[in-house]
């Protein structure tokens, strides 16, 4: 009898299934970064008061002051004097109503007749105060004795604990994505050492307790408290509120599928074939490149969203000091020596080099000045220069113990500087549109809102003076301000206005000349009534 010969059945290659698992593994990294990863809100500006600025009232519950964008209520002081000069409110604002752009606190229940005195800080979005004043007289006014002082300086300790956190998290980032970035796709045998699994877990520690330890004192820090009001659980939920906050929560998100990932390349077997390097380094990459991106999105930066182009020269600037970084620590293990993996460790440094040259090229070139990070990056640029040459020329053998020890400590160094460079000089000046400085004055120092009455109501004026401009902030008041409209004129010039929100108005207007203008406000009631309001403008 004839056996009749059996088909054979090619099996499917499994490489395509991996290369969806490992693509949906980068777009979970990302997915949770620009989910969770609240956009840069810019600094805020006092837009109305209650009481209003030097306004008679009776006897207010509370004194509330609303902005034109959120504001973490927890991280803001307000102090109030009464007349005879005494401190009256001791408590952190709260939000109003639910409104994430408007603080209050209570005033006493004992009040006197006179003048009070407010003064309020926030911190802006570099973490400078931002601050102002004002008066409102109960029944009749009577000359305070002074303004109340806010301390803005910050405790030595919170300075210290937060500012060591953020660069512990940073450097660990850096050190764990070159980690992995070696034992994926330059020294797979690597992985099979007990001491790369131990150095894996220590730097995925170090980095989830420096972003925690981060997030924790970061409210502390921004609110200028002393360490020993650092504790209170109303400073951890504005830090949750804040930007840079938010932008550390991320990150701790954006590592739960990362660490997934890093733990099914470490329990892997090892890549075989120089596709599977390559496809799992790419991967690795693509999975870092989400986490350390919360570096410029966690570092004060201007309003809005990073361009694209400035962020990936950031996230290049950190993985070229990465891979180096990672793979000069690794190299200390007997399992990474092979010569093959020495020159591809060799090539990958040469490579970085070039990259953080490109990087630091395009940080000075964003942000139009050659600061630490930009010189640092072109210095270190040349450094791994000399150091792929030396490592191609002079592979790392196993008895050159010295070399072994010289690698280490150049593995330090770079650590080291990396995070020293990243602690100077944050991830704005990659993305700031235009040189990073500090906010200018009439921010920082906000005048109170004007309070100008007419017949049906009154209204609180903002005048902000800029570069060559003035902007305008408009708040009506009363019943009628959803159905009220505003136009504008400075002295012959109209100022457009845009509609912000109910009975809210912004506009821009090119500053005439030095001298005292005149900024007239025409307000059209919704029954067709029309009445105008004039304030004096002294532009300089």
């Amino acid at each position: 009898m004839k056996e009749r010969p059996r088909v054979a059945v090619p099996r499917p290659r499994d490489g395509t299934g991996r290369f969806v698992a490992l693509l949906l593994l980068v777009a979970a990294c990302w997915g949770t970064l620009l989910a969770v990863t609240p956009s840069a809100s810019g600094d805020p500006v006092l837009v109305t008061t209650s009481p209003g600025s030097t306004e008679v009232v009776k006897s207010p519950d509370a004194v509330v002051l609303t902005f034109d964008r959120p504001v973490p209520a927890a991280l803001a002081t307000v102090r109030v004097l009464d007349p005879d000069g005494s401190q009256v409110v001791y408590t952190r604002p709260s939000h109003v109503d639910g409104r994430d752009d408007a603080i209050s606190v209570p005033m006493p229940a004992e009040r006197h007749e006179g003048t009070y005195a407010v003064a309020w800080t926030l911190p802006s979005s570099r973490l400078e105060p931002v601050s102002g004043s004002f008066t409102f007289d109960v029944s009749y006014p009577i000359r305070p004795d002074g303004v109340p002082e806010i301390e803005t300086t910050r405790d030595p300790v919170v300075a210290a604990v937060h500012l060591t956190a953020r660069t512990l998290a940073v450097a660990a980032m850096v050190v764990l994505t070159g980690l992995a970035f070696f034992t994926a796709a330059i020294g797979p045998a690597a992985a099979r050492a007990r001491v790369t699994r131990r150095l894996v877990k220590t730097t995925w520690w170090l980095l989830t307790g420096g972003t925690l330890v981060a997030l924790v004192s970061f409210g502390p820090y921004a609110a200028w408290v002393p360490w020993r009001d650092a504790f209170d659980p109303r400073l951890l939920a504005g830090a949750f509120e804040s930007d840079a906050g938010g932008a550390l929560l991320a990150r701790l998100a954006t590592l739960v599928p990362a660490t997934l990932g890093l733990a099914l390349l470490v329990k892997s077997t090892p890549a075989a074939t120089a596709g599977d390097r390559r496809l799992r380094g790419a991967a690795v990459l693509g999975c870092a490149a989400a986490v350390l991106a919360t570096w410029t999105f966690a570092d004060p930066r201007p309003p809005g969203a990073p361009p694209v182009l400035a962020l990936a020269a950031d996230i290049g600037l950190l993985v070229a000091l990465a891979v180096p970084a990672g793979g000069m620590v690794l190299l200390r293990s007997p399992v990474a020596r092979h010569r093959h993996t020495v020159s591809r460790f060799a090539r990958s440094v040469a490579g970085c080099g070039a990259l953080l040259a490109v990087a630091g090229t395009a940080q000075a070139w964003s942000g139009h000045r050659l600061g630490w990070l930009p010189a640092g990056a072109l210095v270190l640029a040349a450094v791994l220069a000399v150091l792929a040459w030396f490592v191609a020329r002079h592979p790392v053998k196993a008895r050159l113990g010295h070399r072994i020890t010289a690698v280490a400590g150049s593995a330090v160094v770079i650590a080291v500087a990396t995070a020293t460079l990243l602690a100077l000089d944050p991830g704005q000046s990659a993305h700031a549109q235009g040189p990073a400085g500090q906010a200018p004055a009439a921010i920082r120092q906000q005048a109170a809102p004007a309070r100008l009455a007419y017949d049906t109501g009154a209204l609180d004026l903002v005048v902000i003076p800029a570069a060559g401009r003035l902007d305008v902030r408009v708040s009506v008041l009363g019943p009628q301000r959803a159905d009220t409209t505003v136009t504008a004129a400075l002295g012959p010039t109209p100022v457009p206005l845009d509609r912000a929100g109910s009975g809210y108005w912004t506009g821009r207007a090119g500053a005439p000349g030095p001298g005292r203008w005149e900024l007239a406000l025409t307000l059209r009631a919704g029954d067709g009534r029309t009445q105008t309001v004039k304030q004096p403008i002294d532009v300089r």
